[in-house]
């Protein structure tokens, strides 16, 4: 599998920030469109092109298939679903806020079960172990198989070494055998996601849907979730996590990151009442952790 050398850099230079968002009137560029995307003028609807400006208070229509990215410099907007949307609804949101969060979750995860063994069966994921490994000794197993390199891939992963993480995993998706290949591409998705590009991500994440057998589970459902989140798919991200937090597989670890998605979710959908909803639900179940801290952030801004 070939691929043009992704941008790496640090998440939050890739999207919004508290700050930037509390900032007054912003501009925005359309920096990429494809498909139909529009917006209102007095009433009637115009295309909108790269080069052309979007402000604040401005609301675009997006057709099928259609894709934007806007940026101010400093804020990048995607907006990857047919909709309406309103620009104010979706700075407000503040995705980026919740993002290092969930990430920072979803990588402890991975560290408790990153010392299996590679053929463990048909969840190549085995039991999950309870040490977590020194990031300075991690070894690079390479290796033939799926399996192998997508134990590598995590391990560099886990290391913050995206760009190994990316070579290994994209091996993978292109030797796994079927025992393999969700597992494969549910890593290479997360992969894109923490290097900034949630469009191909979402290919990833999608191509097999969450399954509560397999062990990564919980984790697909909320690298699943976050990517919609940066792609203003807020009613997708609202039905994947409103279905989870009430299945019986749920992962209580993980309610705090589900409802903070929710929450930013709700924001971007023009629902105020359900996001403050949301975010006094996080500091209720999770009082003095970072997730709380997160949601007093959010609540400050509404």
């Amino acid at each position: 599998m070939k691929r043009t050398r992704m941008r790496i850099g640090i998440l939050v230079a890739l999207f919004v920030t508290a700050g930037s968002v509390a900032l007054g009137a912003q501009e925005f560029r359309v920096q990429y469109a494809e498909g139909a995307v529009e917006r209102s003028i007095n009433g009637r609807w115009h295309a909108v092109g790269p080069g052309d400006a979007v402000s604040r208070d401005e609301e675009l229509r997006l057709g099928g298939r259609a894709y934007v990215e806007l940026s101010d410099g400093t804020t990048t907007l995607r907006l990857a679903q047919p909709g309406m949307y309103q620009i104010e609804n979706l700075l407000d949101a503040r995705p980026a806020v919740t993002a290092s969060t969930v990430i920072s979750s979803i990588l402890e995860r991975f560290t408790r079960f990153s010392h299996r063994s590679v053929d463990a069966g048909p969840t190549v994921g085995g039991a999950r172990a309870r040490e977590t490994p020194a990031v300075a000794g991690i070894e690079w197993l390479g290796g033939e198989t799926a399996g192998e390199l997508i134990y590598s891939g995590r391990a560099a992963l886990i290391a913050g070494d995206t760009a190994s993480a990316l070579d290994y995993l994209e091996e993978a998706v292109d030797i796994a055998d079927p025992r393999d290949e969700a597992e494969a591409a549910f890593y290479l998705g997360y992969a894109l996601w923490v290097s900034g590009e949630p469009r191909e991500a979402l290919g990833w994440l999608r191509k097999h849907a969450p399954d509560p057998t397999t062990e990564f589970y919980h984790e697909h459902v909320m690298a699943l979730a976050q990517t919609c989140v940066l792609l203003s798919m807020s009613r997708d991200a609202i039905a994947l996590l409103s279905d989870y937090i009430t299945a019986p597989t749920r992962d209580t670890e993980l309610l705090p990151d589900a409802h903070l998605l929710l929450a930013v979710s709700h924001r971007m959908n023009g629902d105020p009442v359900a996001a403050r909803r949301e975010l006094e639900y996080v500091r209720a179940i999770a009082p003095r952790s970072d997730h709380a801290a997160t949601a007093a952030l959010l609540l400050d801004g509404m």
